[in-house]
């Protein structure tokens, strides 16, 4: 195999979600980097359907303050997406908070640690920068939700690909009101993620997680 082969894969295979972030901005040139890396990613008919808005600075801070406000104060929440999972997803979204819980030293019970937990989540884990992906939500098909994936892929691995790190959110999709408020022309966008990134804090005992991964054959089928 390839070198630069084996480099892609191992790229894929090592990469993990970052929780805690060193202060240190990523400077303007490592995200042009990224950018031009990403935005190679394949599309349906090359429609390139994603928008991609960067928060850091004085814009990110106040979009924190919000997010906290709202999970502090109990604000209600308008999620633009379907809530319940399946019983199987459930039961693997609950293994997995499970498993974190305990790599942290604490159970599901201790209400008190889980509500800090959760609301580093929005905090954005104290990431110096972060990405918000969306979509026209008046434009839209078949197809642009999995060409967003693709890109949403594609991003991370770039950062990955210069040293550092990040963290795919669905949690903040809860509160889209927020990130209209924040976003120019946030109103005509369906947003999918948010990507807290930066350089990893050093030491971190979180960022060693690793969460698990179901056995091939629960999803792939042959068919001859």
């Amino acid at each position: 195999m390839p070198k630069e082969s084996k480099a892609i894969l191992n790229a894929i295979v090592n990469r993990r979600c970052i929780r805690e972030f060193s202060t240190e901005v990523v400077s303007d040139d490592i995200i042009q980097t990224i950018l031009e890396v990403a935005r190679r990613s394949p599309s349906s008919k090359n429609t390139q359907p994603w928008k991609l808005t960067l928060f850091q600075g004085a814009a990110l801070d106040a979009l924190r303050a919000d997010f906290l406000d709202s999970f502090d104060t109990g604000k209600h929440f308008y999620p633009e997406f379907p809530c319940e999972l399946i019983s199987a997803y459930r039961a693997r979204a609950v293994a997995l908070g499970k498993a974190i819980f305990a790599y942290k030293g604490f159970t599901r019970e201790d209400m008190d640690k889980r509500k800090v937990h959760n609301r580093l989540n929005y905090q954005f884990f104290d990431a110096p920068q972060m990405f918000i992906l969306g979509v026209d939500k008046n434009a839209y098909h078949e197809g642009t939700l999995v060409d967003c994936g693709i890109f949403a892929a594609n991003l991370m691995l770039a950062i990955e690909g210069v040293g550092l790190g990040s963290c795919p959110q669905m949690s903040t999709l809860v509160y889209p009101n927020l990130l209209r408020r924040h976003i120019p022309q946030g109103d005509q966008q369906l947003f999918l993620m948010s990507l807290p990134f930066g350089y990893p804090k050093e030491g971190s005992h979180i960022n060693d997680f690793i969460s698990s991964r179901e056995p091939i054959e629960n999803w792939f089928t042959v068919l001859k």
